[in-house]
């Protein structure tokens, strides 16, 4: 396999789903055949580094001015910006014999850099890795899904020789939209059946999300925890709800304010995967609101097949068309819910406390869902044979 060059927005193994799903679909491949080109102001976590890195550009928005004054400036550092990246980026490919770049389109300057470099060394083997759908990306965050940028993604993708996405729902509406094949692949674990574990008293006691609250997902967030605050209120026991991740600073406090609520910040991968072997229920949410419709709609949250694995019961929460909530109702797990409506949180959290929606009847599903769709063995063959 030639020398392997990544140019995406964070590398492999960063502390996020992002990082966490290269991280998992490279096992096996040679760390000294694998080059991940990043910005310079973030890194792999310590115990998930793999290959070299190669820091690019950092341009940000100067603090001093408002962001409508900042932008020409944020514009033209990150024009500079490409042509330094493609600059460094041109000495790697010739210092290393790259024959595979991989791209991961999240930031438009990044992509342009990445796709300037297949122009001037066009016998890279262009590969192309949607995660989180790019429209649906823009449209989040309120950025100018331009003419431009259309063109940048449909440009990567005509060039590519192999294109991923996240789930089938993305990988089908991109076949129909773009046109070219597409491949399915995701995070995944190792497999095995998943174990049932108990924590030792009679009724449930703690609900545990596992991942950052932000636009993707907070509408579903505040709503359930808000239901879960309204049973504390009403019954003698208490329910904690626990949140390791970060909480988008506009969301923290409606969270903060709620008494169930524990905010825990965002902890290493050992530590999150002990934490949820001390939940009785594991929240999976994606958002409900019109702003984030197409990200919940096309992508597959980094947690999923290690909720599934984990042995606890998983709560589905989101749209009834999403990728994930399609994930659910294919296996038929359970407890899951596609509403953000108040009543019907509350007498799912009703239920779930008494112990009639605990999810234990779905644990030989899991293994099922986990076997068929997310053996990491099976995705990374799935991924890797895209590299020359």
């Amino acid at each position: 396999m030639k020398p392997t060059l990544i140019v995406a927005d964070y590398p492999v193994g960063y502390a996020s789903g992002f990082g966490e799903t290269l991280y998992n679909l490279f096992t096996g491949f040679p760390d000294d055949r694998l080059w991940s080109a990043h910005p310079g102001h973030v890194g792999a976590a310590r115990d998930k580094q793999k290959g070299q890195s190669v820091f690019l550009p950092s341009p940000a928005r100067p603090r001093w001015l408002n962001n409508r004054a900042s932008y020409p400036l944020l514009k033209a550092r990150q024009f500079r910006a490409v042509r330094e990246s493609v600059r460094l980026l041109g000495e790697v490919v010739e210092r290393n014999s790259i024959g595979n770049l991989l791209v991961v389109p999240v930031s438009p300057w990044i992509l342009s850099a990445a796709l300037a470099l297949r122009k001037r060394y066009p016998k890279l083997n262009l590969v192309f890795y949607v995660m989180d759908d790019w429209q649906g990306h823009h449209e989040c965050h309120r950025l100018p899904y331009s003419r431009r940028r259309r063109r940048l993604l449909r440009e990567a993708i005509d060039r590519a020789s192999a294109r991923f996405a996240v789930s089938r729902e993305m990988a089908a509406h991109y076949e129909q939209t773009f046109g070219k094949h597409w491949s399915v692949v995701h995070n995944g674990v190792a497999k095995s059946a998943p174990a049932t574990q108990t924590n030792g008293h009679t009724k449930p006691r703690q609900v545990m999300l596992a991942g950052d609250v932000n636009v993707f997902r907070f509408d579903a967030v505040i709503a359930f925890a808000e239901a879960i605050e309204r049973y504390n209120q009403r019954r003698q026991q208490t329910i904690e709800f626990k949140v390791m991740g970060e909480v988008a600073e506009q969301h923290r406090a409606p969270l903060s304010a709620l008494k169930s609520s524990r905010l825990l910040s965002r902890r290493s991968h050992a530590e999150c995967l002990e934490a949820m072997k001390a939940a009785d229920l594991l929240y999976l949410p994606l958002a409900f609101c019109k702003q984030s419709a197409r990200i919940s709609l096309y992508s597959l949250p980094t947690k999923l097949p290690e909720y599934l694995a984990s042995g606890k019961s998983v709560f589905f929460h989101a749209p009834g068309d999403s990728a994930v909530f399609q994930v659910a109702e294919r296996y038929d797990l359970t407890p899951r819910l596609a509403t953000i409506e108040a009543r019907a949180l509350d007498v799912f959290v009703e239920q779930w406390a008494e112990g009639k929606q605990n999810g234990v009847d779905s644990l030989a599903r899991a293994k099922k869902a986990l076997n068929q769709e997310f053996d990491i063995d099976t995705l990374a063959a799935r991924f890797q044979s895209a590299f020359v």
